[in-house]
C-alpha cells in the first residue's frame, strides 16, 4: 500500500484511525504559518505525501488593469518569487484561469509531455524559471473565489510527473483551503524592497560597481556573452569580475552566488 492511498480506502480501523490523524496533523501545521520560511517548510514537509509538487504557483490581480501578483514556493534552485514576478505570467494565468472558468470553477489536470511556456518576450524572464516550467510534465489547477472584493485567487501545483496518483486532486481540495489562509496571512512580494535587500547585500560582501551591475544579470539568468553586450565589455572581462565575485561571496559558481545573495537578501528583509 503506497503513502498516497487515500485514506477512505483503507481497509483496518486502526490503519483508517492513523492515516486520518496524520492528515489532520499536517492540516493542523497550517495554523503556525507566519512567514514564507514557515510556508516553504510545510508545503515541502508531510503535506508533499498527500499532494506531490515541485513547484506551487498562487496568481491574482493586482492594483493596474493589466498588473498581476504572483507567488510562488518551491525547493527548485532560483524559482523564487523574486525572479517569477519578472516573468510575464499573464498569457498563462489567463489561459489557466479561462479553463477554470469555464469548467464552472471545478479543479482540473493538465498533463503536458513538453512541458509548460512562459511569454519568452519578456526581457527579464530568468532562463532558469522558463527551464524548470519545461520540466514539468503535469498540473493540477484550481482557485479561490472572493465575492467580496470580486476577485479569484488561481493556484497552480506543477509536477515533473506526467501522471499523478488519483488521490492527489481531492486531497487538493481539501488542502487548498488552507494553502489560501496561510499565504493570505503572508504580505506580498514587493520588488522595490527585495532591491533594496539586494542592494544591502551587495554592500555587505563588498562588490563593486561593476560587480553589482553583473550580479544584476546574472540573477536573472544571462550569459557572460549577453552580460558583456549589455554593459559593453568582453565576455572575458565578465568572467574575471566573477571570479572575484565568487571570492568575496566564498562560493564556485553562478547558482551558488545568486543563491547566497537571495538567502542574505531574504534575512535581511526578514530582520
Amino acid at each position: 500500500m503506497t503513502k498516497m492511498t487515500h485514506f477512505l480506502n483503507l481497509k483496518t480501523p486502526n490503519a483508517l484511525y492513523t492515516e486520518h490523524n496524520r492528515f489532520i496533523k499536517v492540516i493542523q501545521g497550517s495554523l503556525h504559518i507566519h512567514t514564507h520560511a514557515d510556508l516553504f517548510h510545510w508545503l515541502q514537509g508531510d503535506l508533499q505525501e498527500y499532494l506531490p509538487h515541485q513547484i506551487l504557483l498562487a496568481s491574482w490581480r493586482g492594483a493596474g488593469k493589466h498588473a498581476l501578483e504572483v507567488d510562488i514556493i518551491s525547493a527548485l534552485m532560483e524559482m523564487r518569487t523574486s525572479n517569477v514576478v519578472n516573468a510575464d505570467m499573464l498569457p498563462l494565468r489567463r489561459n489557466l484561469l479561462a479553463r477554470w472558468e469555464k469548467g464552472g470553477h471545478e479543479l482540473f489536470e493538465i498533463q503536458n509531455e513538453d512541458g509548460f511556456d512562459l511569454d519568452l518576450g519578456k526581457f527579464d524572464t530568468p532562463n532558469s524559471v522558463t527551464a524548470h516550467f519545461k520540466r514539468m510534465r503535469s498540473a493540477l489547477i484550481h482557485g479561490i473565489k472572493d465575492e467580496r472584493e470580486r476577485d479569484q485567487i488561481l493556484y497552480v501545483v506543477f509536477n515533473q510527473a506526467l501522471c499523478l496518483p488519483r488521490s492527489a486532486q481531492l486531497y487538493f481540495k481539501l488542502l487548498l483551503p488552507y494553502i489560501d489562509t496561510a499565504l493570505r496571512q503572508l504580505p506580498p512580494f514587493r520588488p522595490q524592497a527585495n532591491i533594496k535587500a539586494v542592494q544591502k547585500s551587495y554592500v555587505e560582501f563588498g562588490l563593486s560597481l561593476r560587480e553589482k551591475e553583473i550580479m544584476d544579470w546574472v540573477r536573472v539568468g544571462k550569459t557572460n556573452e549577453v552580460i558583456g553586450v549589455i554593459l559593453n565589455i568582453s565576455p572575458f572581462t565578465v568572467k574575471n569580475h566573477l571570479k572575484r565575485i565568487f571570492r568575496k561571496l566564498d562560493v564556485s559558481n553562478r547558482a551558488q552566488a545568486v543563491s547566497k545573495i537571495h538567502e542574505h537578501a531574504e534575512a535581511y528583509r526578514a530582520g
